[in-house]
């Protein structure tokens, strides 16, 4: 039968030899934590570009539609040449 030390012994073995395991794991967490520093960080760049697409995607059809406006406003055969602003001229 193995007494108190030897079971001691056996658990220091153990130990030891699990020692490298240990190291590479810890290893292993440092870098994954770096990696989900990286992941958080372009996230974060994501939604701000997301932002600006829908900024954009307003402003085009904003624009969009002052540029029908226009088109319609200048394919209208009704309309007679008015200048859009008056000279004084002296």
């Amino acid at each position: 039968m193995l007494d108190k030390d030897d079971l001691q012994a056996i658990a220091g073995l153990i130990t030891e030899s699990l020692k490298p395991i240990h190291n590479r794991l810890d290893s292993m967490d440092s870098r994954l934590d770096s990696v989900d520093g990286r992941l958080d960080s372009m996230e974060s760049k994501l939604n701000q570009l997301q932002e600006d697409v829908e900024i954009l995607k307003e402003d085009t059809k904003v624009t969009r539609g002052a540029v029908n406006q226009l088109l319609d406003w200048a394919d209208d055969a009704s309309i007679q040449v008015v200048p859009l602003f008056n000279k004084k001229v002296k």
